[in-house]
This record gives C-alpha cells, structure tokens and sequence, in this order.
C-alpha cells in the first residue's frame, strides 16, 4: 500500500503487448482509465513504474515487464457533472427516458480522474436541464450502465418517476438485457447457464473475479453459442443477463476458459491462438478493445406499462472483426 488512501496495482505485460506503448497498455489494462490522455497524465505525474522505474508514454514494453500503478487517482472528489456538446446515437425519446447507442470507447458517468466527455455529459447537453438522481449527481439519469469499452444499446431516465421505476426493474431482474461476445474457443456445451458468486478482486481492487460460494453476490447469465468461427478457435455468443455485476460477462466467461477478445484485463489468449502468429497478430491490430456489444435492452415503459424493446446494429469494429475472422 502506497499509503491509506491509494494502492499499487501490479501488472505483468502479456506476450501480446510485446512493443506496446506504455500509454496505450495502461489504457487498454483499466477500465476507469478514460482515455489514453489521462494514462500519459499519470505516467507524467509519476504514477506508473515500469519494473521499478519511471518511463515516458512512448517507452516500448518487453514481454513480463512489471507494471505498477499507483491508484491514488481514485480518491479524487467527483464534480457535479455539467452539459457538454457530444453527438448522441438516439434510438428512441420521450418525455420519460432516451435510448441510446453507447459508443465503445466513452465512460457512463463521471469518476475518479474523468470529469467531462461522459455520457452524462452528453446527455445533459442534449436535454438542457438537469437530470434526475438517486443521490449522486455524477450519476444524474443513469439507471445501469456499460463498461467504457463495451458498445451497445442503453436507456437513461429524463424523469423522477422513469429513473425510479426504472431503477426497479433492474433491481428486480425483470428487464431483458442481452448481449454478444466474440470470445476465444469453441462452448461444450454450446448452450448454458453460468451461475457464480462476483465480488472484487482481493488482489486488484480494479478487477473483479469469481469468489467462493456465498462471498459477494449472486451472478447468473444464461450463453448460447451464435456460430463457431475461425475452424473453431473463436465463437460468436449471445449471453442473457438475469444480474447486472460489474465486468460480470467479463469474468465469468473467462472463469470457463473463454475469455473475450480484445479483453486485456480478463482473458487468457489460449495457446492455440499463440500458436498461429497470423491469427495472434490480427486479433491484436483489429481488437483493440473487448469485443462485447449489448444488442437488445427490453423494459416496461415507466408511465404506461408497454412493453419495450431496442437493438443496437453491430458497430464497425466489431463487424469488421467478424469478417476478418470468417
């Protein structure tokens, strides 16, 4: 522990990161960092160390290398979010709520280190008045969220009454969310239910992980496999979720040894991908973020009770992986 208040994660560099910049590997490696921008802000300011040294963000890494990161950043004080012009994939509107199409790549809502560009950000630009909360003003509108890589379909309340009612039904599992992963390997059985126990990560407070029975809380999702490609070394999954864990797709699929692609804090490249350098360097050039896309949301409508469903389009870095991959 640096001190009481931060802690130093540490990170072995992946053979696949062999020659990566520094800024881009801990932008890939964590999740609450928002862009490469902040990772070389942290690395000026003396919060990243590459085996026991301070290095710039264009220092090329070698294979095992140690990363240390110094998480005093997360101790920062959120501001009270404000409206930014930032263009918005609407699916839907109303009085009540939005559904949007959430771009890879843009954080939820404000945090740690990442005061604008957010969705929340975007959204109050968009609506020109103050959303509503359950107490956060960080967090004004939201009622769940998608990971800063994950792309996808997501609905926002504009209203009181949607964000509380809203707010319930994904308390109470009664919503559809449905997503799809390009993840490595081919599922035996090629359609489950995963059912584990999720909770933070004792050895990384940035991470999650599959803990032991009755640690944490409950985390159940059901996967079907779409297709197998790339003779059988990649497959395209649909996975329900009946919980909303943080990384929770994330980590189980890597807890049955099929880790998404692209997924640099949770999955293992298999070594039959290492084995086949072809395959291994596309899928290092072409999944520069994890491959996890939420295709369809279904709720009730918070005034009228009608049921509602939305799907978001593949967006072009995952399609174009698929292709590759066929």
């Amino acid at each position: 522990m640096a001190n009481e208040m931060s802690e130093i994660i540490q990170l072995n560099v992946p053979e696949e990161f062999e020659n990566e910049r520094l800024d881009i590997f801990i932008t890939r490696m964590f999740d609450l960092i928002p862009s490469r921008s902040f990772a070389s802000k942290l690395i000026e300011n003396n919060k990243v160390k590459v085996d026991q040294k301070f290095q710039k963000s264009s220092f090329r890494l070698k294979k095992n290398q140690i990363i240390e990161l110094n998480t005093s950043f997360l101790t920062e004080i959120n501001p009270n979010p404000i409206g930014e012009n930032i263009p918005l994939n609407i699916l839907y509107e109303d009085a009540h709520l939005i559904v949007i199409h959430k771009p890879a790549g843009m954080v939820v809502h404000p945090g740690a280190g990442v005061h604008s560009g957010t969705l929340v950000n975007a959204i109050l630009g968009y609506c020109g008045a103050t959303l509503p909360s359950l107490g956060a003003p960080s967090r004004a509108g939201i009622v769940h969220r998608l990971d800063r890589d994950t792309s996808g379909v997501m609905v926002v309340a504009k209203s009181q009454l949607a964000l509380t009612q809203l707010s319930k039904q994904f308390a109470d599992h009664s919503q559809i969310r449905i997503y799809h992963a390009i993840v490595y390997g081919e599922l035996n059985p090629k359609e489950g239910k995963i059912e584990t126990w999720h909770g933070r990560d004792p050895k990384n407070r940035l991470k999650y992980s599959v803990q032991e029975m009755g640690v944490g809380k409950k985390a159940i999702l059901n996967y079907a496999t779409i297709k197998n490609i790339c003779q059988n070394l990649i497959s395209l999954v649909s996975c329900q979720l009946y919980t909303g864990r943080t990384h929770q797709i994330r980590v189980q699929m890597s807890s049955i040894n099929h880790g998404i692609i692209g997924d640099a804090l949770y999955a293992k490249t298999p070594q039959t991908i290492k084995a086949n350098k072809e395959l291994l360097a596309l899928i290092s050039k072409n999944a520069i973020r994890q491959m996890l896309h939420a295709v369809h949301l279904g709720f009730k409508h918070p005034l009228t009770g009608e049921h509602m469903g939305f799907d978001a389009p593949y967006p072009d870095d995952f399609q174009n992986i698929l292709n590759l991959l066929q």
